[in-house]
Formats: C-alpha cells, structure tokens, sequence
C-alpha cells in the first residue's frame, strides 16, 4: 500500500510497506527514492484528497488500488498506445538508468531488488554507451586523457 504517510518530502523518498492486501514483491518494505516530478505529482494529488492513500479505490475491499489493470487500460487507450504492460515502464527505467551511465547496484536499489542477477535483465544497453565505454577504456590503455581522442 502507498500511503501519504510513507511520502517524506524533505528527504523525497516514499517507504512502501506491508499491508493487508500484501506485500512488496520480495516480502520486505521498500524505501524509493523520488526525484522532484514525483514529488510535484504526489503535492498536488495531496490537495484536496480526502484518504491518506495515494491511490485510493473506495469500491476496493482494501480501500486502495489493488490491480492498476483497467486505469492502465484507460491510460492507453487515451494515449493511442497499443501492446505496453505497466511493467514495461519499470524495465525503460532500469534501462535508461544504465544508459545514464548508473552502476548495477544502484539501479538495482532503485528497482528495489534483492539480486543483481535480476537487475542485469532490465539493464538492456544500446550499443552507444558500451562503444563509448570501450574508447575510454582503449584511450586510457594508449595515455590518452579520459574524453581526449
């Protein structure tokens, strides 16, 4: 459950814990970072909510979102996309954050996982950040200053 309370905005960080409906995926609370649109977000979904839930589903035995299945739906269909899983968004951030040039580790803290082993498979690289790895690596060997060519 994502709870108001678990939002520290002077840290930005989110603590997912356990609820009744279940826990994290590896059965431990899980403290995220936010970045600042997050945050942004999350204020003002604040004004004016009248649950300490940030997804709140008042039909839902829980109180909260359980299965975000049909409000994905909805948000694919207004946005003319086809064929995407909510998943997908988590595996483009481990992506992206390799591309960004993070280390295993820290995208794995940042996905919350326990293996790197799990980590490594959403760490999908395109070609150009290995290529420029290989020319800092192959340019260090020959003297070359790192970003001289």
């Amino acid at each position: 459950m994502v709870s108001r309370t678990g939002v520290e905005p002077v840290t930005h960080r989110l603590k997912v814990v356990a609820s009744t409906a279940g826990n994290p995926k590896n059965k431990t609370p899980l403290t995220i970072p936010l970045v600042p649109e997050v945050v942004e977000i999350l204020s003002r979904l604040k004004e004016g909510a009248t649950s300490e839930r940030v997804f709140p589903a008042p039909k839902s035995a829980t109180g909260h979102l359980v299965e975000p299945r049909k409000a994905w739906e909805r948000i694919l269909a207004r946005a003319g996309i086809v064929d995407a899983r909510i998943h997908d968004l988590r595996r483009t951030l481990g992506s992206w954050m390799a591309i960004g040039g993070a280390s295993l580790p820290v995208i794995g803290k940042g996905l919350g996982h326990k293996s790197q082993a799990t980590t490594a498979i959403y760490a999908r690289l395109s070609l150009d950040p290995v290529r420029e790895a290989m020319q800092r690596a192959t340019g260090a060997m020959r003297g070359q200053e790192v970003g001289e060519r």
